[in-house]
Formats: C-alpha cells, sequence, structure tokens
C-alpha cells in the first residue's frame, strides 16, 4: 500500500495529459505507447533526482503489467534502449550537468535494484553500473559533493547484489575508495567520513553494527 502511494505520488508531479498516460501504463500497457511511456520515465529522471531513485517500482510494475497481459517485453526493451544512449553519453552529460549526471547514475542503478529475470539482476546491467560508480570513483569525483554522496547512496542501496554477481570489479571498486581515503589530500572532511563509512559497511558484510551506525549517525540520531 505504501509503494503504491509513493507511485502515486510521483505520477501527480506529472501535467494532467502524462499522469493519464502512465496511469494507464500502470494498469493496462497493452492499450498505450509504451516507447513514449519509456521516454517520459527517462526524461523525467534526469530532470528529477527524487523521481530517478523511485522510477523503478514504476517501471516494475509496468514490466510485470505488460507480461501479465501480453506475455510482452516492448517497454523493457525501449527502457533499455534509453538507457543505453544515456550510458553512452555520460561523460558529455557529466560535462554539461553534474546533477542529470547524478540522475543518471540513479537511475540506472534504481532498474539494476528494481528489474529482475528470474529472481536475479540483469546482466545487461551489471557491467554499466559498474562504470559509472568506477567513474564517482575517480579523484575528481570524490571531491565533489553530489557525486559522493550519490555513489555512497548506491552502493548502500546495491552494493551486496552488485558484488554477488562479480566480485572482482567490487574488490576493484573497493581499492579506488580505500586509495582515496588514505591519499586524496583535497577530499572534505564530510568526504572521507562517507568514504571510511562505506569502507566499514562492506567489511562488515554490507551491514553495520549497531555502534558504528552510533558514530557515523550520531549527528542525525541527535
Amino acid at each position: 500500500m505504501e509503494n503504491s502511494s509513493k507511485e502515486e505520488y510521483k505520477i501527480q508531479s506529472f501535467d494532467v495529459e502524462t499522469q493519464k498516460l502512465l496511469k494507464t501504463a500502470l494498469k493496462d500497457p497493452g492499450s498505450v505507447d509504451l516507447e513514449k511511456v519509456s521516454n517520459v520515465i527517462v526524461e523525467q529522471s534526469l530532470k528529477d533526482q527524487v523521481f530517478s531513485r523511485e522510477a523503478g517500482r514504476i517501471c516494475y510494475t509496468i514490466v510485470q503489467a505488460e507480461a501479465k497481459q501480453t506475455n510482452g517485453s516492448v517497454f523493457r526493451r525501449n527502457l533499455l534502449n534509453r538507457l543505453q544512449q544515456e550510458f553512452k553519453a555520460r561523460e558529455e552529460t557529466r560535462k554539461r550537468s553534474t546533477q542529470e549526471w547524478v540522475c543518471v547514475v540513479s537511475f540506472i542503478c534504481n532498474i539494476f535494484d528494481y528489474l529482475k529475470v528470474n529472481n536475479m539482476p540483469m546482466m545487461a546491467l551489471v557491467h554499466p553500473v559498474y562504470e559509472c560508480l568506477f567513474r564517482l570513483a575517480q579523484p575528481d569525483a570524490l571531491k565533489n559533493e553530489e557525486e559522493m554522496d550519490c555513489l555512497v547512496l548506491q552502493l548502500h542501496r546495491i552494493g551486496d547484489q552488485l558484488e554477488n554477481m562479480n566480485m572482482q570489479l567490487m574488490d576493484e571498486l573497493f581499492y579506488l575508495l580505500r586509495d582515496g581515503f588514505l591519499l586524496q589530500e583535497d577530499l572534505s572532511s564530510m568526504g572521507r567520513l562517507l568514504l571510511l563509512e562505506i569502507l566499514e559497511f562492506r567489511a562488515g558484510g554490507w551491514t553495520l553494527s549497531d555502534t558504528a551506525q552510533k558514530y557515523y549517525y550520531s549527528e542525525v540520531t541527535d
């Protein structure tokens, strides 16, 4: 129930015509232009970081509804095509707008999190997700607050799933993060704290002890 109200809320941020299109797609995907639907969702995700984090739920619902109704995958195919385009243009996007680039990463990671095949993450998304996270782990990105926040958030959300798909790449990613923590002198104190927290988070099996939780989030709990 909570999920559906969240989706409803997100859809209400669109204009009336688009709301109608999305509501129909969620219930009766065979009756709408699913390529248009996927484009609308991707374009909104690139403008709205909150929506880009939550859009996976909407996409998952449409994929499930289409599979049930027609046994088809038109929406998923169009969505993945758009994701591929955005992934290929990621460096240009980053140069143009950090905010848009962070939205691209959030959206791709969210789709990885929600769209499963036989209850497993889609193999086609594993390397693109890793590529995005490796870019966020470079020294120029680690000193950017928006990029650092995005990196840590995605690792909290999907780090364990990604590691299960390819542990070697996760090891390489964390070598970069460890080097950033130890060697990069221009990190902010908050950036250093976030890196230390994510290093400890993975070392603890993608969880934090109660003590560590209190240490890292003391300002929030206070």
